[in-house]
């Protein structure tokens, strides 16, 4: 089973936080437990990728969460159709690090153009959701061992003789 997100904000530099803090509370309700580095590791990169759209396109951005039993998908969507470049910096730049991050923390990553501009994406390996293996597996698993409750029906018995 594949969970699904979807958080549209503006393309205002505030929409950052914003997207950033919904990402993370949507993984911690489907109830995918992060050690604090894969948390903060997800977090880095979501704003990386969400600020590129805000900074280098006009108008909304879409984020999408994708969720199954192996990967957490994190997919940016903006209305510029070019491709996002690594740009070389000095140690002195503030910017220009945010895809040299994203190649460091996500498992893959990638971009792919769209009708109406590009998605960029990051791929994590996360571990099990919790709410899957206590919800769908341990009641399955539960079902299976749990005791059947039988309604044992005698037939009514009929005297072989009668009168008796």
């Amino acid at each position: 089973m594949t969970r699904r997100a979807r958080i549209a904000v503006t393309g205002a530099p505030s929409a950052v936080a914003f997207a950033r803090d919904r990402v993370i509370a949507h993984i911690q309700a489907w109830g995918v437990r992060l050690s604090e580095e894969e948390q903060d590791a997800i977090k880095l990169v979501a704003s990386e990728l969400i600020t590129n759209a805000v900074v280098h396109a006009t108008g909304f951005v879409t984020v999408g969460l994708y969720l199954n039993q192996e990967r957490l998908l994190l997919v940016v969507h903006d209305c510029n159709p070019q491709p996002p470049r690594r740009q070389v910096t000095t140690e002195d730049d503030e910017g220009g690090r945010g895809l040299v991050l994203v190649e460091f923390l996500a498992a893959r990553h990638g971009w792919q153009p769209t009708n109406n501009g590009k998605k960029v994406w990051a791929e994590f390996d996360v571990p099990v959701p919790a709410s899957a293996v206590h919800g769908g597996v341990l009641r399955e698993r539960m079902r299976a061992v749990a005791p059947r409750a039988y309604a044992h029906v005698m037939p009514e018995r009929r005297a072989l003789v009668p009168g008796l």
